[in-house]
């Protein structure tokens, strides 16, 4: 091999989950662990049959190795994960490497294919220079977009419009809601759990574009800012405040099918606003509480597809289709995957591609 990348080596394993005492282990102690940190740290070029030997541990190509860019990605909401004390160090090690698997197939996307023209800018608000709150730069954003104070039909088209890649993913393992990532050159992504009812992935996608918008560096406030943010451009409080008065609980049952988000985002939105007391607020909860709301809502929203990857990689497949060759298999090699990995990375795009191909 004339080049070996130390980076998709660390990227593979914690993609597997794998620690490096178990990867040696998966190669029959064949290399010490000492040897494992030299090559992981690129202060040890493997020989090829140490290459072969992790790749045949990892169950990656071999050509895997041989990338050369290096995946270096901006956390915007990265160190915030939303996450239970119970998740584990290696849980995120393998939604990161995801994430770093997903922005390079983005990078070589954006390079080989028709990339989707967009419909609007992303703009950036710095609070306290371009906004005095993360409402006001909500409120900018939807006026910049001319939607209106009406309910948003469609979310992630919405901000697929404006550039955004959002990516749903399988991050079973853990309780990250989502994550926003910047990397030079390529479009800004979103990376959300598809393992949450849809009207909070909904409301994920708003905080994680509050990210996007708000934020450029880590500050000690910009959960809540991003929170802020969502809330008031998923439900404008010009529009909504007068709906918001109601202790029934039936009342925030409907007005969830009509904005799309979740019973208790409302009744937190009533509460902020004013337009209920704590009192009421709290009778609120206990209904919710009473019957079982808290943990799951009736009403299940239907899921807002992604399309902006599954376009490009539509774009891609063509050719192979005029040659007769498998688009899974096409697909798989231009990212150098094994067919089964490609087919869980992008198990909703593919879906996706579906629907763009009877529209096609």
């Amino acid at each position: 091999m004339t080049h070996f990348n130390p980076d998709m080596l660390s990227i593979a394993r914690n993609f597997r989950g794998l620690s490096q005492t178990e990867l040696i282990a998966g190669m029959g102690q064949s290399i010490t662990q000492a040897s494992l940190s030299k090559i992981e740290s690129g202060d040890l070029k493997p020989s090829d049959e140490v290459i072969q030997n992790l790749s045949n541990a990892l169950h990656f190509p071999i050509r895997f190795f041989e990338h050369i860019e290096k995946l270096n990605a901006l956390p915007i909401s990265l160190h915030a994960y939303r996450k239970k004390s119970s998740t584990t160090a290696k849980a995120l090690s393998r939604m990161n490497a995801e994430m770093m698997l997903k922005m390079g197939h983005v990078q070589t996307l954006e390079l080989l294919t028709n990339v989707p023209k967009r419909k609007n800018s992303l703009p950036t608000f710095k609070i306290g220079i371009d906004v005095n709150t993360p409402q006001e730069a909500a409120k900018k954003l939807r006026s910049l977009w001319v939607l209106g104070n009406e309910p948003l039909e469609n979310l992630t088209a919405t901000v697929e419009d404006a550039g955004v890649l959002v990516f749903l993913c399988d991050f079973k393992d853990n309780n990250v809601d989502g994550v926003s990532l910047k990397m030079h050159g390529v479009s800004p992504c979103v990376f959300l759990n598809a393992n949450q009812p849809n009207d909070r992935i909904r409301f994920t996608l708003a905080h994680e574009l509050g990210h996007l918008v708000l934020h450029e560096e880590p500050s000690e406030f910009m959960e809540k800012e991003a929170n802020d943010f969502a809330a008031e451009f998923l439900m404008p409080e010009e529009k909504i405040i007068d709906q918001l008065g109601s202790t029934n609980l039936a009342h925030y049952l409907r007005l969830k099918k009509e904005w799309k988000t979740s019973m208790a985002a409302l009744i937190y939105r009533a509460s902020e606003l004013g337009t209920i007391t704590s009192s009421q607020s709290a009778n609120l909860w206990r209904q919710m509480a009473m019957r079982g709301y808290r943990k799951v809502e009736p009403n299940e929203l239907d899921r807002e597809p992604t399309y902006r990857v599954a376009s490009m990689l539509f774009d891609y497949a063509i050719d192979a289709k005029k040659t007769s060759t498998s688009v899974i298999s096409e697909l798989s090699q231009l990212f150098d995957l094994y067919e089964d990995d490609f087919k869980k990375l992008y198990y909703f795009d593919l879906d996706s591609m579906e629907t763009i191909e009877m529209v096609s």
